[in-house]
């Protein structure tokens, strides 16, 4: 009876101390005007800006530098991104490349990253991806008479299924694990810029170029001439998203950004639109 009393006495003492216990502390942070954040949010709303890492290179209609003044479709999702945060939009571009941008945003130097930023294998072991608010199918530029001597008598789609010639993408951005995957017996070339690689291409010192339909398509709009000697393709069973970068620690403003792209995308923001010219797939 004495040990039946006891340890009801014990159950009971243990009960009260744990009713007794504090509650645990809340994980918000309340703000200068009384509103409860997230941490992550808390310090974007308490340092009064939106630091948003971006590409130093302009790439219109994404992004692009007039009279000084910054516009493009990017630059509209990261001050709407700042809007519904209430605070101002800064941008960064000192990144020396794409790369150096995705990873200032890893190293906690800036809140977000966007600027044309595809997901990569790569990137995904430092950032996080916003849902993706726009893709691009991926294309090539290719030289008629280089491709004409490694294809022989084998069809275009013929060649793509086992391309071994030489691709060259532009050095540090995500067109180089984009190559390597989509190609894995291609021979890479990377370099510094578009304009570099278009030249290349140009003089047969690669097959082709490899990157999104919007700027494959846009060299042969500019200087119809170029068609006698070079030709577009792009890929159907291929494509770049583009997303915001987010620090690994910034759970909460990953949301809050992908909750942004759901809403514009509601509202149907536009998003640049192809011409129709030859697709296929690599793979049939």
């Amino acid at each position: 009876m004495n040990a039946a009393f006891a340890a009801l006495l014990a159950l009971f003492l243990f009960a009260g101390g744990a009713m007794a216990a504090p509650a645990p502390a809340s994980p918000l942070v309340r703000g200068a005007d009384g509103r409860l954040m997230a941490p992550d949010v808390a310090r974007i709303v308490g340092r009064g800006e939106l630091l948003v890492a971006m590409p130093r290179t302009d790439s219109a209609p994404f992004f692009s530098e007039k009279d000084g003044v910054l516009s493009g479709i990017d630059v509209d999702l990261a001050r709407t991104i700042g809007r519904e945060l209430g605070v101002k939009v800064r941008f960064e571009r000192s990144g020396a490349t794409i790369d150096a941008v995705v990873e200032m945003v890893g190293n906690g130097q800036a809140d977000l990253a966007i600027g044309r930023l595809g997901r990569t294998l790569k990137r995904s072991q430092i950032v996080h991806f916003s849902t993706p608010y726009m893709s691009l199918r991926h294309a090539m530029l290719i030289n008629r008479v280089r491709f004409a001597q490694i294809a022989g008598e084998r069809t275009l789609d013929q060649v793509m299924r086992n391309f071994k010639g030489q691709i060259g993408v532009i050095g540090n951005t995500s067109w180089e694990e984009f190559g390597r995957l989509s190609f894995p017996q291609a021979t890479l070339k990377a370099y510094p810029g578009w304009e570099a690689l278009v030249e290349a291409v140009k003089r047969g010192e690669v097959v082709a170029a490899y990157r999104d339909e919007l700027e494959v398509r846009a060299v042969l709009e500019r200087d119809a001439r170029l068609a006698l000697t070079l030709r577009t393709v792009s890929f159907s069973d291929a494509e770049s998203a583009l997303s915001v970068m987010v620090g690994v620690r910034d759970a909460t403003l990953l949301s809050f950004v992908n909750e942004v792209i759901a809403a514009r995308r509601e509202r149907g923001v536009a998003r640049p639109t192809h011409p129709t010219h030859p697709t296929l797939s690599r793979n049939k």
